[in-house]
């Protein structure tokens, strides 16, 4: 059964294992009893390992190269027939 996140106005949010079944718009706080409405929170569909996210997160950032720190570009012969190599 899927979890589901309410805000009551006294005690903050909190988190109901409901059936998908059930009215989902509010429900009743288990501290105060008050009405709550429910709060959207993203479902997570996989979980990343860490060191891959970084190097994901890392990649994401551009790097900064200098025109002097470029590889020199080796001009290459003009064939007749350009599929050729």
């Amino acid at each position: 059964m899927p979890n589901y996140t309410y805000a009551c106005p006294n005690h903050g949010e909190f988190t109901l294992n409901q059936s998908m079944n059930a009215d989902h718009d509010s429900a009743v706080c288990p501290n105060c009893s008050t009405t709550s409405n429910r709060v959207f929170v993203p479902f997570h569909t996989y979980q990343l390992d860490s060191k891959l996210k970084k190097k994901i997160e890392s990649g994401a950032e551009p790097k900064v190269v200098k025109r002097e720190n470029l590889p020199l570009q080796q001009k290459q012969k003009t064939n007749q027939r350009p599929w050729m190599v």
